[in-house]
């Protein structure tokens, strides 16, 4: 089975509540109809206004990188990143973001306001059937599917469900397998990442977003391989990486919170290794970079097919 990485596509597990014991189906209910009262609370209260960066002071553009969407978690503008020529990444032009299925029509009408040229769906065709994108009617942009972890996806989501069901964890280290998986990212699926570059390449400099389910595994590489490719500093590359931890936990806390009660703390703690991100995985996928192409320019070269001009004109 090819090993891929199951924390961004990972379905919900405690949908449906154990039969062993009557007190946590009452739990899980009482919780469910709790939550449902707030959401309908919560349906009343006005939305703040999409605050989008580009359209900011200079100075007050940083603070405000994660865009405040109602249900599009880990939405982020890459501009305002320097690079090695003492230039600065553009803002309002390259965005990195997670699953778009929760989108309120608030957020419909602030995706509109961002003016997208493309968004860019990495998601596996599994995932898409479960959880398909709410996107603005008529969309108004060019959605451009590359699915990445299609062929494996769903031995990997049985596997994992497989696992949390029995409790039985033996010789599943899920930092190994994300490791594993952005090795992959480097090698096997450098056709999918070439794409992705051709996509934003072709854009000429008009708004692209690009996105998973979690917005930090598939997404992480390509925006490290982005913002490589201008001129990034390695240490900025990767502090953006790691933004989407918090990001990424916080989207799942209320699910990670049931497992825990339902399913035991291994279960719980597994899980949020996965759901989480990690330097070193992000590391070994450049690792994986120089030994599978020698170096990044070759990886960029004869990997993502760009030249020099393409890379200039970015």
């Amino acid at each position: 089975m090819t090993n891929t990485p199951a924390s961004d596509m990972l379905p919900d597990f405690i949908a449906t509540p154990p039969r062993s014991r009557l007190s946590k189906k009452k739990l899980f209910w009482s919780l469910i109809a709790v939550a449902a009262v707030a959401i309908a609370v919560i349906q009343f209260i006005p939305a703040p206004a999409l605050v989008i960066p580009a359209q900011l002071p200079a100075e007050q553009r940083t603070a405000h990188r994660l865009l405040n969407f109602e249900g599009i978690p880990n939405f982020r503008d890459l501009g305002g990143y320097p690079t090695a020529d003492g230039r600065e990444v553009k803002w309002g032009v390259l965005y990195r973001a997670a699953t778009l299925a929760e989108s309120s029509n608030a957020d419909l009408e602030g995706l509109q306001k961002l003016n997208l040229n493309t968004l860019i769906d990495f998601r596996s065709a599994a995932e898409k059937e479960e959880e398909p994108n709410h996107l603005p009617d008529p969309v108004g942009f060019t959605v451009v599917e590359i699915p990445t972890l299609d062929d494996g996806n769903k031995a990997m989501v049985k596997e994992i469900t497989e696992r949390i069901e029995s409790g039985d964890f033996d010789g599943f280290d899920p930092s190994a397998l994300m490791l594993e998986a952005n090795r992959q990212f480097a090698s096997t699926f450098t056709p999918q990442y070439r794409q992705f570059m051709q996509t934003v390449v072709q854009a000429d400099g008009a708004p692209v977003a690009w996105h998973c389910t979690a917005g930090k595994d598939r997404t992480g590489f390509a925006s490290a391989i982005l913002l490589r490719i201008l001129g990034v500093p390695q240490d900025v590359i990767l502090q953006d990486y790691m933004a989407s931890r918090e990001n990424a936990l916080e989207a799942r806390e209320s699910q990670l919170v049931l497992l825990r009660l339902l399913k035991g703390d291994e279960a719980a703690d597994k899980l949020a290794v996965m759901l989480g991100v990690e330097e070193a995985w992000l590391q070994a996928a450049f690792e994986q970079i120089d030994v599978t192409w020698g170096s990044f320019d070759n990886y960029v070269r004869d990997g993502l097919h760009l030249t020099d001009t393409d890379i200039a004109h970015g």
